[in-house]
């Protein structure tokens, strides 16, 4: 029996009907388990406590997931106590634990601790013009597995290369006593091993090419799990999380006269293995690898080099996981490395779906809040083909402190549509203590003062989860994935880039022409093909689980002998089979007619978006029109069967603009109900009935989404009602009374600088001052790559004093002010020269910034002197003046002023509160002057959401289009209108000295930029209700 079938990971979906009561409050199985960053010192009774606000979130769980802080030494009997205190208190209050395979990412070196052995090390081939000269090299300060010259290695071979224009005209590889030829280029071919590197704990990533290596993986950290928790296998831990496992990217030439170094991956006994498979050796032939033939002939060796390194990859690595997962019942989850485009695959991984065929839960990895349609649909069709109950996604990441609720929920809708159903949002800290802070924020949980609110996101998508994990998913075409005729064009960019890009084009044009053309599709991996379809194939094409009725070959130069195979007799069997676009003349990669030969008895089309969508319409399940008639080309789909019902789900891709009165026709005749996911309600929707077809007339607003039922018999429900008209009666006045949430904050990351009794050193922003410092001492920097703390000894010496001034002006005098910092305990505090007792009752934002009581300040020019031991691993931060002031910041400078009780409505960090994260209350008044039903709308605010209160009634969210809040019957006279804007992290904790163009990429390093990419001044962002919210009276 499957693990699936075993421990189904969505049990209550395999009910006969779907049960409303369910839809309504989901279970733990159907919410988001967030990854929770164990990132520092752990403490049980702090992991317990936050353990306790991932309920009030809506999760329904959290991944344990070791980063960058660690310092409980990784996978110790320390470290497993407390996974089994966790997985216990977990159990009780009906969370489910899901593991993380390593310390960081990615997978594969066990924090380091496999790596110890040099023989499991990573491994590439160097082709240089350049023997070895004994040079050192310095490392790598990236997660990327990325080689580079080591002179560590052993010469394989020597080769003769002689290009002609470019092309390689001649080459052969030269004896080991050969002398060296006089004409053409002489290439060194090295064996070498990847360097230690402070990412890796000063170990280095593992040979994922070697199954031993990745043997001692599992018997370090999968094994180690099972002693400790095995017994929960499959009840409270579903899965186990697996991150980017990669090979040595492949790194080519950029000109084909490059003497530049070539880096391929690499493993001791590939040569041996690619004979066997091939009956060729590929040391006489590497240089085909590199560079191009003439007369466009294809490099067959550099084919099957792709292949095989594929086939290594997925054998030692993934393949193994799995198994072990599915002996221990234990799902197999997580994403692979560089999953999006053609080219990132061909250089990190051969092809994603390969990888797919031994995950129990494929998922992938959704960064900055990209749009990558082809990454979900990669994942989601290997989910479907083999059998596994959806796709999880690691999604939100490096999106910052100011990504609102609008991106949670468009980002996880285009998701659900493409076959997520499990949740992995990046990340919730434990600590926000030293680096941890620039782990990729924001941390999604009690850090953002938004997380109680966060229920509104899970609630939606656990409401989808009930729906999407029913049944079977509709869909009847199947695609030929382009990645195996990429290889082929993977040569020197000068005479290569055109074609792959247009490859990448066409790959990422067709995928886009389906889907918002509302017809889905699959991705059918050639490689996967053989053992999900054996032979002889027929009509409907049988790809494991699914049955395509008409099969796209898009554009390909080459294609496998076993596929063409399974489409001749597919068309045989009276199929549609489309060739769009370029028909292969290459079969294995060799020339062959075979495929044209097919073409010309199939239906052929040119590569248009017009041309294949008129080739399938056959196969249509739905169709959406906008109000002008046009096709609706900004919405995703996905219909599922689920016995004789139909669920289909609908998401506006397009987050600025309402799709009114569009039109959704579908296929059959049916009764429609809207399951309405916000809320848990259930409602008729007015439908027609023509011809075969169910047609619907809804809208769709911005960012919006719509699931519906479609079933053959009419449901009891109530209808929709009708939506109210609504006409502005006014505009809310302001200035309005605010209430702040926290207190106000000026951030103090400036400060003149000495160590020990030295110079006292000029101003300069805090993070910077401390790599100036660790540089003079030889200290390692502080970059992402730092090795963890709990690599190092626990009694490395802080023998040096650091002091720390800063300066900050007040225009009034404070009382009951504090200062929050970091290193509390350890530090001494003098304000203006006078010693301040350092005393922490309370903390600020997180557990490990504490806020210390200050004296009574007066009016005028005040400095705070700041003195902690300094050594290796001490952690050098801004502090924070807290208290019931306000703050002018302008350019590099900021100030204190009087406390702000009002605000007009616009950006609140010109009115006093610059640095402000928290939640802000504004106290509005309206006046009515006829009984009558109200509504708020409010269309400009830089907020997560508001929460909208009327004369103290119970909050109401407003977060999404159309931004209007029905606020219920008012009598005549005057109300109290509550509006409280929620707050984030971005200008308290943010990377305030980048400059104002947005980077796409908000990790550790954007902190600490230099050049044209930093500014002393700071970059503050917009925040609070920008425009006065509308009032609006029923017509």
């Amino acid at each position: 029996m499957l693990i699936q079938e075993r421990h189904p990971l969505f049990p209550q979906s395999q009910t006969e009907t779907l049960d409303l009561d369910q839809f309504h409050q989901p279970s733990a199985r159907y919410r988001g388990a967030p990854f929770w960053a164990w990132n520092n010192r752990l403490d049980l009774a702090q992991l317990l406590r936050q353990m306790r606000t991932f309920h009030q979130m809506g999760m329904g769980g959290f991944h344990i997931h070791a980063r960058t802080g660690l310092a409980t030494p990784y996978l110790s009997d320390e470290f497993m106590t407390i996974v089994r205190e966790c997985v216990d208190a977990a159990k009780a209050q009906d969370l489910y634990v899901w593991l993380y395979d390593e310390d960081r990412w990615p997978s594969g070196a066990a924090g380091g601790l496999v790596t110890q052995d040099p023989s499991l090390r990573a491994r590439h081939l160097l082709l240089t013009t350049r023997p070895y000269s004994g040079h050192s090299v310095a490392p790598q300060f990236t997660s990327l597995v990325r080689g580079q010259r080591n002179e560590n290695g052993t010469l394989v071979a020597r080769y003769q290369v002689v290009l002609h224009q470019g092309l390689l005209a001649s080459y052969r590889r030269l004896a080991a006593d050969e002398p060296l030829p006089a004409n053409g280029t002489i290439w060194y071919a090295y064996a070498e091993t990847a360097i230690p590197s402070p990412w890796f704990n000063n170990q280095t990533y593992v040979d994922t090419l070697n199954p031993a290596a990745i043997a001692a993986f599992i018997a370090t950290t999968h094994e180690r799990y099972r002693g400790a928790v095995g017994d929960a296998f499959g009840r409270t831990i579903p899965a186990i999380f697996t991150d980017e496992p990669q090979f040595t990217h492949k790194i080519g030439l950029r000109y084909a006269d490059d003497t530049t170094d070539v880096i391929l991956p690499f493993t001791d006994d590939l040569f041996e293995t690619y004979a066997a498979a091939y009956h060729e050796r590929l040391e006489d032939a590497l240089p085909e690898v590199i560079w191009n033939l003439p007369n466009g002939r294809a490099p067959l060796p550099r084919y099957r080099f792709h292949d095989h390194i594929c086939e290594r990859f997925t054998s030692a690595s993934v393949d193994q996981l799995g198994a072990w997962c599915s002996a221990h019942d234990l799902l197999l989850t997580g994403h692979m490395m560089e999953e999006p485009t053609l080219q990132s695959q061909t250089a990190a991984l051969g092809e994603a779906m390969r990888a797919y065929r031994s995950f129990h839960l494929p998922g992938i990895d959704m960064l900055c809040d990209r749009q990558e349609l082809n990454t979900a649909k990669q994942a989601q069709s290997a989910a479907r083909q083999y059998g596994r109950p959806g796709v999880a996604s690691e999604l939100y990441g490096v999106t910052n402190w100011d990504f609102d609720f609008v991106g949670h929920k468009a980002q996880g809708d285009w998701q659900a549509a493409l076959g997520v159903t499990v949740r992995v949002p990046h990340l919730t800290w434990v600590s926000m203590a030293g680096e941890a802070k620039r782990d990729y924020p924001a941390s999604i949980g009690y850090q953002s003062p938004w997380y109680q609110r966060y229920a509104l996101i899970e609630d939606h998508f656990a409401r989808l989860n009930t729906v999407l994990t029913r049944g079977k998913p509709v869909v009847h075409v199947g695609v030929i994935h382009p990645i195996e005729s990429y290889w082929l064009c993977f040569g020197p960019q000068d005479q290569s880039a055109a074609e792959q890009s247009e490859r990448e084009t066409a790959f990422t044009q067709l995928t886009e022409w389906l889907l918002f053309g509302q017809i889905d599709f699959d991705f059918i991996a050639e490689s996967l093909l053989p053992d999900l379809c054996p032979a002889p194939a027929s009509a409907p094409l049988t790809v494991g689980e699914c049955a395509y009725t008409v099969v796209i070959v898009p554009s390909l130069r080459t294609i496998r002998s076993t596929t063409l195979e399974r489409l001749e007799a597919f068309h045989a069997a009276g199929g549609l089979l489309i060739f769009a676009g370029e028909v292969p003349s290459l079969v294995d990669a060799v020339p062959s007619d075979r495929a044209h030969q097919l073409a010309a008895k199939a239906q052929r089309t040119s590569f248009t978006q017009r041309a294949i969508l008129d080739a399938v319409e056959e196969v249509r399940e739905i169709g959406i029109t906008t109000a002008s008639g046009a096709r609706a080309t900004t919405v995703l789909t996905q219909i599922r069967s689920d016995g004789p019902t139909r669920y289909a789900f609908l998401c506006q891709t397009d987050r600025q603009h309402d799709l009114p009165d569009m039109r959704v026709q579908f296929v059959g005749t049916w009764h429609v109900t809207q399951l309405d996911t916000s809320s848990g309600a259930v409602y008729r929707l007015p439908c027609t009935q023509r011809n075969g077809m169910t047609t619907v007339v809804t809208s769709l607003p911005a960012h919006g989404s719509l699931m519906v039922c479609l079933a053959p018999t009419p449901s009891t429900a109530p209808y929709l009602p009708a939506p109210r008209k609504w006409r502005e009666h006014t505009r809310l006045n302001d200035p309005v009374p605010v209430r702040l949430a926290e207190p106000n904050v000026l951030l103090l990351d400036r400060a003149t600088y000495r160590l020990d009794e030295g110079e006292w050193q000029p101003e300069d922003d805090i993070l910077r001052l401390d790599n100036h410092l660790r540089t003079a001492l030889g200290f390692p920097l502080r970059y992402e790559a730092v090795a963890q703390p709990w690599t190092h000894p626990a009694d490395i010496p802080t023998d040096h004093r650091l002091h720390l001034c800063f300066s900050f002006s007040s225009e009034i005098a404070l009382v009951n002010a504090e200062l929050a910092l970091e290193q509390v305990m350890v530090s001494t505090l003098a304000l203006d020269g006078h010693p301040v007792e350092v005393a922490v009752r309370r903390w600020y934002v997180d557990e490990a910034i504490g806020r210390v009581p200050l004296p009574p300040i007066e009016p005028g020019r005040h400095v705070l002197e700041l003195t902690m031991p300094y050594g290796p691993l001490t952690d050098v931060e801004a502090c924070y003046l807290l208290g019931d002031f306000g703050v002018r910041a302008y350019g590099r400078h900021a100030s204190v002023i009087p406390p702000v009780r009002t605000l007009a409505f616009g950006d609140w960090t010109r009115q006093g509160l610059p640095f402000y994260g928290g939640n802000v209350t504004y106290q509005a008044t309206l006046k009515v002057p006829e009984l009558a039903h109200f509504a708020l709308h409010i269309s400009h605010f830089a907020a997560p959401l508001l929460d909208l209160a009327v004369d103290g009634q119970p909050p109401a969210p407003l977060a999404f289009a159309p931004y209007t809040c029905e606020v219920g019957l008012l009598a005549i006279g005057a109300h109290t209108v509550d509006i409280t804007t929620y707050g984030n992290r971005v200008n308290t904790f943010g990377s305030l000295h980048h400059p104002p163009k947005h980077p796409a990429w908000y990790g550790p390093n954007i902190w600490r930029t230099e050049g044209d990419e930093w500014t002393d001044e700071y970059q503050l962002r917009p925040q609070g209700i920008l425009s006065a919210p509308h009032v609006l009276i029923s017509e």
